[in-house]
């Protein structure tokens, strides 16, 4: 969906994001507690397309500034001990709203739309190297890209499975520490009597 260039709408709300304000939106959502800079979020935004598009100062910051007109960017001025004051932006509470609208209404068809472009990917590369052997296409490579992308997969597999286990046991008012997974019995505590770590309020 993202890369289809149409404008996405989450249900229930009368915005419309294009996929690049949704991405950014998603990246302030991931650093809703301390925000984020403009040159840290193109950098991040670099990071996330690997190449395939450049984010750059000229197209980021104006549509930072029209997020903020639309209420979905928070724009606060932090203080520096190393250096002057740069500006930080953060996700509005509408902007959450939206993200976990769009995310919830819409990770089975995205899930299954990634599936069928790897899909696509990879037989486009198998067939290119069948017509023409002296293609600069490497299979093994591809494997390998293959394998590290199956080992992504089973990592999320497993903190998913971490997470439905704290997610059951904080229904049945058992704490979890985040940093050893033990239990806690005592919900007044302020740190972990396994390993010490400083609990969440």
């Amino acid at each position: 969906m993202f890369f289809l260039g149409k404008k996405l709408s989450p249900k229930g709300y009368s915005i419309k994001l294009s996929p690049l304000e949704f991405m950014i939106l998603l990246r302030g959502y991931q650093s809703e507690k301390v925000g984020i800079s403009g040159y840290d979020l193109i950098n991040e935004l670099n990071k996330a397309t690997v190449g395939l598009w450049t984010a750059k100062s000229g197209t980021i910051y104006p549509i930072l500034t029209r997020m903020k007109q639309k209420n979905l960017i928070a724009i606060f001025d932090v203080r520096s001990e190393l250096g002057p004051s740069k500006k930080v932006y953060k996700v509005t509470d509408l902007a959450k709203e939206v993200i976990e609208a769009m995310v919830v209404d819409n990770f089975k068809p995205e899930l299954i739309f990634f599936e069928n472009y790897l899909d696509f990917v990879v037989n486009t590369l198998m067939k290119i190297s069948h017509r023409n052997p002296e293609s600069k296409v490497n299979l093994e490579e591809v494997k390998t890209a293959l394998g590290l992308f199956q080992v992504t997969i089973e990592n999320m597999q497993e903190i998913l499975e971490n997470a439905i286990v704290d997610q059951e046991k904080i229904e049945n008012d058992v704490r979890v520490c985040m940093k050893c997974n033990g239990e806690i019995d005592n919900l007044e505590a302020n740190f972990c009597p396994n390993c010490g770590n400083k609990l969440d309020e």
